[in-house]
């Protein structure tokens, strides 16, 4: 009865926001752009504030994800659910590669080492005749269903979201989670009690490069068009870097938050793009200054609330 009554508050802020999600709006671009983001900003949450790994090039793997997916549709024929995989099998292989080319960098070194990565594969694409090289590509929209496409990409937004926040989840409240939050603390000490550190941050890597890849791949297929400047543009991961500060790095309630308050600037100063970048860098200068643990984290703080508790309580 312990775990289940650990479980219920999460479930149901799930729900809550589910419902919300598909009830209260009429366009579905907003919501489906919401969740995705989210479930990067999840994913890099995991692969950061749990596994101490401080990325600033997983707009490679958004980028890689939507060209995985634009070109199986466009090259093969293959249906949709093959080209999602090939977004998936494209976002594990791009973060083996990278994972063995960054093996031996940590903090502001590895930091540096993925974002200098994702530049070098953005320039690569840029130059590619195969993908349209700067100018990019249009989807073969042939073989889908227009009338209920909308639709079907905004489900598809769904599933990933409620997928990774559920994932992630299980992920910490096992004995894999355990060990990766002890990587994070320190892996020497990890190690000593036999937790593989490089184990341990390799697969936080992969899942988060997945989602990465996944969401780059929903996104542009809603849009039918996809270019280098675009698909691999930093901005991708200055909003997950934002979210995760601001929400809590290292809380599973943080992306949560962050993601909200992200959106509701974003519409507040639409068409007033230099207030909301200012609004934006003061908000988390702020929060830095005051709660360096994010908003929630403060609040967990103080309180000691956890909506998704990641280890039993006994008793």
């Amino acid at each position: 009865m312990t775990r289940l009554r650990d479980l219920l508050p999460g479930a149901a802020l799930l729900l809550a926001l589910t419902m919300g999600m598909i009830w209260l709006p009429s366009d579905t671009r907003l919501p489906m752009e919401i969740l995705l983001v989210f479930a990067m900003a999840q994913a890099w949450n995991l692969l950061c504030g749990y596994a101490g790994l401080l990325s600033f090039g997983h707009q490679a793997f958004v980028g890689l994800g939507g060209y995985a997916l634009f070109l199986t549709v466009n090259t093969s024929g293959l249906p949709l659910a093959a080209a999602l995989g090939a977004s998936v099998l494209v976002g594990v292989l791009a973060a083996a590669v990278m994972a063995l080319l960054l093996r031996n960098l940590r903090d502001a070194y590895f930091s540096i080492g993925i974002w200098v990565l994702a530049e070098v594969i953005r320039l690569s694409f840029g130059q590619w005749p195969l993908v349209g090289s700067s100018r990019g590509m249009m989807l073969d929209a042939s073989r889908l269903d227009l009338a209920s496409f909308a639709e079907m990409v905004f489900w598809l937004a769904l599933a990933l979201a409620l997928a990774t926040q559920i994932a992630v989840f299980a992920l910490l409240r096992s004995r894999f989670g355990l060990g990766l939050m002890a990587t994070r603390d320190n892996d020497v000490a990890a190690a000593s009690i036999g937790v593989d550190a490089r184990a341990s941050r390799f697969v936080a890597f992969v899942f988060s490069a997945v989602v990465c890849a996944l969401a780059g791949g929903i996104y542009y297929l809603s849009v039918l068009y996809i270019d280098p400047t675009g698909a691999f543009d930093l901005d991708w991961q200055i909003r997950i870097l934002f979210i995760v500060i601001i929400g809590g790095v290292g809380t599973l309630e943080g992306p949560i938050l962050g993601t909200l308050i992200y959106f509701a600037l974003r519409e507040l100063f639409q068409g007033q793009g230099e207030m909301f970048l200012i609004t934006q860098g003061a908000l988390a200068l702020a929060v830095m200054l005051i709660a360096p643990r994010g908003i929630w984290g403060w609040v967990q703080d103080r309180t000691g609330w956890q909506i998704f508790p990641t280890r039993w309580r006994v008793g």
